[in-house]
């Protein structure tokens, strides 16, 4: 009979019109863009028990343009400076076309993610990495949860089905190479054939697979693990399942050698720039601090070891981690600096010195060892709050090639011919970012091309030409 065994699929429960691969960000967003576009039936298989994928342990940065907001702050940002900033922080490899329309719709993002009850904070930062303050995040602690909830409240008012614990396998494609169909493992092992009309790539990078980074990003160490679950690596869904469905079904990748570590589950209390030092085991600073993520990953390796510690002190605000680290013990604080040589195990006059500097570089802006310029604060309030960090795979800048209406291109990645019915969002695809991403652009990336992925599907489902929003 069939669906008796895994290469036998059973059939499934009638055709849907948009079927999303993945209920994180861009699967959300693709999910309630589709149904606010009028599919009938929208359907989100998430092969993880729950919602959220990376975006729920996410910082929650999301750079978007923000008029009144920069006008409260005393500055002007605008989209050529945005444009810019992308480009050239991703190696000026980076698609243009898909550069300046995540760009043109990042402020609708903002009003979108507003209407369906998320609260920001009034302030603008700088992510880190994000090179300019033109991140939102929420009035809550944990900007990602606050995301996650939003969107599957969102999604579940709208009618759209999620199905947890189903992982996707492959896609089926017709006669005339469009996608009919995705076959699916159920909860219970068994497989099973879903029709569809239109199907949403929105599965997340490939991070966690070791044999995938070993292919295309043999520079990046095995035992590096990711952020999403450090020391855990087995339990991060990244395992580039969209990527792979795509080139089975004859579709493009690019950029696929571009992968970010950032250290994020150790020392580091801040989700901005330009309030902490980076030290070495010894005490000795090594890099500038706020610096992309390539170069202090770059300046550590150089010293010939991957640990460092990071220090801040009580005037910095501190992020969503900080809580959790310091009850985990991954942090600690010290009343006095010669409690915090103490606990680091550095002689005293050597941190003394270290700090020093970096003090005196604080204060008049000017640091002569390293050539930083962004400081907003010196260290010298106690208690100081410290913790060793170390670099984990974090984001794959590379993944399926896709044209800017979310189509997944078919067999070369310059190619503007698209495989019919497929389309792909989020940290899944490539060439927007080029060899490295911003901070605060992940989320809206995602978001972003969600949003256009979900509409053209459903566009498509019904017969129609894909639009712009």
């Amino acid at each position: 009979m069939p669906g008796d065994s895994p290469g036998e699929p059973a059939p499934g429960n009638g055709a849907s019109d948009v079927v999303v691969v993945g209920a994180g960000a861009a699967g959300f967003a693709a999910a309630i863009a589709a149904r606010e576009a009028g599919a009938e039936r929208v359907l989100v298989v998430e092969k993880m028990a729950l919602a959220g994928g990376h975006m729920l342990v996410s910082s929650g940065m999301l750079n978007a343009l923000d008029p009144e907001g920069q006008k409260r702050m005393g500055r002007t940002d605008s989209a050529e400076q945005f444009f810019r900033d992308t480009f050239e922080g991703g190696g000026g490899i980076g698609n243009p076309e898909l550069i300046e329309l995540m760009v043109k719709e990042s402020p609708h993002v903002i009003t979108w993610l507003k209407s369906i009850g998320v609260e920001f904070d009034p302030k603008l930062y700088e992510a880190y990495s994000g090179v300019f303050p033109r991140a939102h995040k929420t009035s809550r602690a944990r900007s990602g949860l606050a995301y996650t909830q939003r969107l599957l409240a969102r999604a579940r008012a709208l009618g759209v089905e999620i199905r947890y614990r189903t992982r996707a396998d492959r896609l089926v494609l017709g006669a005339g190479g469009g996608v009919e169909a995705l076959v699916v493992q159920a909860p219970d092992g068994r497989m099973e054939t879903i029709s569809a009309r239109s199907v949403v790539l929105a599965t997340g990078g490939f991070g966690a697979n070791l044999s995938l980074r070993s292919m295309w990003a043999p520079y990046i160490p095995d035992d590096l693990g990711t952020t999403y679950s450090p020391g855990r690596m087995n339990e991060d869904p990244a395992t580039g399942d969209g990527i792979r469905m795509t080139l089975a079904a004859g579709g493009a990748v690019t950029g696929m050698e571009y992968v970010l570590a950032i250290p994020f589950w150790g020392g580091r209390m801040l989700d901005y720039p330009g309030a902490e030092i980076f030290l070495t085991t010894d005490g000795m600073r090594f890099t500038d601090e706020t610096a992309a993520w390539d170069t202090v990953f770059s300046d550590l390796i150089a010293t010939g070891t991957t640990d460092f510690w990071v220090v801040t002190d009580s005037r910095s605000v501190k992020g969503a981690t900080f809580a959790t680290k310091m009850q985990q013990g991954l942090a600690d604080s010290a009343e006095t600096f010669e409690e915090l040589a103490q606990k680091m195990g550095i002689p005293l006059k050597r941190l003394e010195r270290t700090f020093r500097l970096y003090n005196a570089a604080a204060r008049s802006g000017i640091d002569p060892e390293f050539g930083r310029t962004r400081f907003l604060q010196d260290l010298a309030k106690p208690p100081y709050y410290f913790g060793r960090e170390r670099f984990e795979v974090h984001y794959t800048c590379g993944g399926i090639a896709v044209l800017p209406d979310a189509r997944v291109r078919r067999k070369s990645e310059f190619s503007s011919e698209a495989i019919p019915g497929l389309y792909a969002a989020g940290e899944t695809t490539g060439g927007l970012h080029g060899k490295f991403r911003l901070g605060g652009s992940g989320l809206l990336d995602a978001f972003v091309f969600g949003r256009i992925a979900g509409r053209n599907a459903a566009l498509h489902a019904e017969g129609s030409p894909a639009k712009p929003l």
